[in-house]
């Protein structure tokens, strides 16, 4: 299997395949954040990725913008998860091909949530195996 991630504008080279160390784990969570901040406005105030064989989770704290806080202050909760929730899957491509990028394997299937309530949200990657079995 090659480690090239494949976008709609062509073949993008992935780095080798490594270990996701705490230096890979710190990378995805800058990643991530950047990616919150230049298309919500605003990134986390903490982020910290977790790596379990196939599986990179990013859990993110404060997250909410300044109209998603203005519209859980009317009680709009489901709002917010409903947009978070559109915009999310939107970028779905750009999350993706930034793990891809980081880690040199392809995201079987992305998920992303949010906690409009504590401000929380994670963001779920889960890769092919290594092997190519699974």
């Amino acid at each position: 299997m090659d480690n090239a991630a494949s976008t709609p504008s062509g073949p993008v080279q992935a780095r080798p395949r490594q270990q996701i160390d705490g230096a890979l784990r710190s990378a995805i969570s800058q990643a991530i954040v950047r990616i919150h901040a230049e298309y919500y406005g605003k990134g986390a105030t903490q982020a910290k990725t977790y790596a379990w064989d196939d599986l990179v989770v990013t859990v993110l704290r404060d997250v909410l913008t300044t109209a998603e806080r203005t519209l859980m202050n009317v009680d709009k909760v489901d709002t917010v998860r409903t947009v978070r929730t559109t915009f999310q899957y939107t970028m779905e491509e750009t999350f993706r091909n930034s793990i891809e990028r980081l880690t040199g394997r392809r995201v079987h299937s992305f998920m992303s949530q949010i906690d409009p309530h504590n401000g929380l949200g994670v963001e779920v990657f889960v890769l092919e195996p290594l092997d190519g079995v699974g």
